[in-house]
């Protein structure tokens, strides 16, 4: 609906003038009326009509000079005089001042009609010009932004390639303040929870990271910001001193509105500063490696790369000493041991302070244990893992995100398939099993002790006893006791025993020598480096 505004002296004309046509109808609505061009005008602002209709003699301040006043304030606009035949001249005067047609009184109705339906037809094509306006404007500033981003990410993407370079002359020609000596770039990104949104509320949220983040850098520094190949905000500074001593404080600012006033949550790496334009691409590469540290210490967090730089590990993570301890727990079934196991490795990795690649590579290996434990039982990946949704379990770890991550999902996947491997024996076999286990568990330390004695513990004959153990576990009985004396081994070694003559005895071997070569065998290394590493 138009909004009709009526300014005329005679009250009754007033009255006749708004039931005297089909306003509704017309695609109009009286929004208000005057009864001179002085109250007209105050009504203006509070009325804001489309359409005025106004008579041309009324006391005060007549229809010529309410029109030329109201025109001062208002462009947009569009008049209607309503004029008797003695009042000719000053109509034409109207139309002069911009008025867009008049009406002669008395008032015939299907002429005012037509003249309505005039003028809303001109509105109507007026806005729709200046909406075809703001979009082109729109599409133009868009386009620009586009080709602005496009130069930066590129440029941060492959700063090796001087052809993809721009130099500093080139942002400024796509205005891109980017002035100073000295300069650092930030990286912002939304934490891995805040990932699952569906497209249209993560580019929401996205932009109004970048809105926070622009806000409250603007104040300190000149700063231009695009998005990289991975969706990260990345904001470039210059500051004319080089001193950017408050920048850790304004990215906390930053982190903690973000959190204040969306559903988000995001983590900031920062590079370090530098002297040159050319090395603002380096400092972008220390930013994505602060941010790096999220996957071990979690996100909602401000890493500086200069503070966060990784002391380094001369061995792996997971050593063969710890692949053959938690394959024996896997082949052996104990579940609170294996657990324990699990928690002791990633608890070191985390006071280790390992690199997301050192973790992330420690987690495939363990993967890969998991795999030969399944192989040795006659047991395949889909057998266990049946409602998986990562069919490939190497590509699922790499694409992990945090620590927590990669540690649940091993716990889950490590308990999973011992469940899986142990529940499938025969409640016999099982309970033989487990008497078998018990009996060598007492008697491990017995250096004479033979299967023929466990066998007569069981009640069951020595080559069927074999046959089953061998079938229920996949290792012979022999192998078993092995790995159990060597387990205990190790136990009396971090226990602060050093002499590995009395260790051997203790856990049933006689002969040292004989006892080294099986504790290398399932440990990888011999027990006096062992005993070494551990003081």
């Amino acid at each position: 609906m138009y909004k009709v505004l009526i300014v005329d002296d005679e009250f009754y004309f007033r009255q006749a003038l708004k039931i005297s046509l089909p306003w509704s109808e017309l695609g109009f609505q009286i929004a208000g009326e005057a009864k001179n061009g002085a109250e007209a005008l105050e009504l203006m602002p509070e009325v804001e009509p489309d359409v005025v209709l106004v008579d041309m003699n009324m006391p005060i301040m007549d229809g010529l000079e309410f029109i030329h006043k109201a025109k001062e304030r208002d462009q947009k606009t569009k008049f209607l005089v309503l004029s008797g035949h003695s009042e000719f001249a000053y109509a034409r005067q109207a139309v002069q001042l911009g008025v867009v047609n008049y009406v002669l009184k008395p008032i015939n109705e299907e002429e005012l009609q037509g003249s309505l339906l005039n003028i809303k037809e001109l509105i109507r094509s007026e806005r729709l010009g200046e909406l075809e306006l703001d979009d082109l404007r729109k599409q133009a500033s868009e386009g620009l932004s586009f080709m602005k981003e496009q130069v930066l990410s590129g440029w941060l993407r492959d700063s090796g390639s001087s052809r993809s370079r721009p130099q500093p002359d080139r942002l400024h020609d796509l205005g891109i303040p980017l002035e100073g000596l000295h300069y650092r770039a930030v990286v912002v990104d939304l934490d891995a929870d805040d990932q699952s949104h569906p497209d249209e509320g993560m580019r929401i949220h996205k932009a109004m990271v970048q809105e926070i983040a622009k806000r409250c850098m603007q104040s300190a520094y000149h700063s231009v910001s695009c998005q990289d190949q991975d969706g990260r905000l990345v904001l470039i500074l210059g500051e004319p001193e080089g001193s950017f001593n408050n920048l850790e404080t304004i990215c906390e600012k930053i982190r903690l509105t973000v959190q204040s006033d969306t559903a988000c949550t995001v983590t900031i790496g920062l590079g370090t500063g530098c002297d040159t334009f050319e090395s603002i691409p380096d400092s972008y590469k220390e930013a994505i490696m602060a941010l790096r540290h999220r996957f071990v210490w979690g996100g909602n967090k401000v890493f500086v790369h200069s503070s966060q730089v990784d002391p380094g590990t001369k061995a792996g993570l997971y050593s063969v000493e710890k692949r053959s301890g938690l394959l024996m727990l896997m082949r052996i079934g104990n579940i609170t041991e294996t657990e324990e196991w699990l928690v002791r490795f990633f608890r070191d990795a985390r006071d280790q302070k390992a690199s997301m690649e050192m973790l992330l590579l420690a987690g495939i290996e363990i993967v890969s244990t998991c795999l030969e434990f399944l192989a040795e039982a006659s047991q395949s990946f889909e057998d266990v893992f049946r409602d998986t949704t990562q069919p490939d379990m190497i590509q699922h770890v790499q694409r992990m995100k945090t620590f927590k991550e990669l540690d649940e999902w091993i716990h889950a996947l490590i308990l999973k398939a011992m469940d899986h491997v142990h529940s499938r024996k025969t409640n016999r076999a099982a309970k033989v099993i487990e008497e078998v286990k018990a009996y060598i568990s007492n008697h491990y330390g017995n250096e004479e002790l033979r299967i023929e004695d466990i066998a007569r513990s069981v009640h069951m004959n020595y080559n069927h006893l074999c046959f089953v153990f061998k079938k229920e576990t996949t290792f012979t009985i022999n192998d078993y006791l092995t790995e159990i004396r060597i387990i205990k081994a190790k136990e009396l070694f971090d226990q602060g025993e050093k002499v590995i003559q009395n260790v051997a005895n203790r856990v049933g071997y006689a002969d040292a020598n004989y006892f080294s070569k099986c504790f290398k065998k399932h440990m990888g290394i011999t027990p006096s480096k062992y005993v070494n590493q551990i003081q």
